[in-house]
């Protein structure tokens, strides 16, 4: 399993499921998150914890297809892209898919044609290759749209569509707020 996946998963979970509501749940040992923007379809937090200070930003699907009546119930869904520098944790870019996704199953990201593979964890995903973070960054900054495809525990297949509208503002508010963040990355 991947060191990166207790923190990661920690952190959505404390802050996913209200990221759009008034004031997200705190992180584990943390201060409840404060927005510092809305900027089109991204919305930016940060929050202190007792290992030092985090940022995020989150969006939600416009658009989520599967088989009809396949999925009876699903929780929100949110992409995320968290950095905290105390940790040297830098544009970490997970999803939280609102369902359990299916062992072994791997999700499919996909912007505007540049294609990016997430290994997942119970309800989570996160890029397979770190190494290729900064480049799924780089492209849904220059992008127009993302898709993320995934297998649901019954074998439901999912594709989310997210708007990238607003998401160079929302990166470069976290980078502001959160040093050791670059815009750039």
């Amino acid at each position: 399993m991947d060191a990166r996946i207790p923190l990661a998963a920690a952190l959505i979970l404390a802050g996913a499921s209200a990221a759009f509501a008034a004031a997200p749940a705190p992180p584990p040992g943390g201060a409840s998150p404060t927005s510092i923007g809305a900027f089109k379809a991204w919305n930016a937090y940060t929050s202190d914890a007792s290992d030092g200070k985090m940022c995020f930003i989150a969006s939600q699907p416009t658009d989520s297809k599967y088989a009809p009546n396949a999925v009876k119930s699903r929780d929100p869904v949110f992409f995320m892209i968290t950095t905290i520098p105390a940790k040297k944790i830098v544009n970490e870019a997970s999803t939280i898919i609102g369902y359990p996704f299916q062992d072994g199953s791997k999700v499919t990201v996909d912007v505007d044609g540049a294609k990016f593979t997430m290994f997942t964890d119970k309800d989570s995903a996160w890029i397979e290759d770190p190494a290729q973070e900064p480049q799924l960054v780089t492209a849904m900054k220059s992008g127009r749209k993302m898709t993320l495809q995934g297998t649901s525990r019954r074998g439901t297949t999912t594709t989310d569509s997210y708007s990238l509208s607003g998401i160079k503002a929302a990166l470069d508010a976290m980078a502001k707020a959160c040093p050791g963040a670059t815009a750039t990355q």
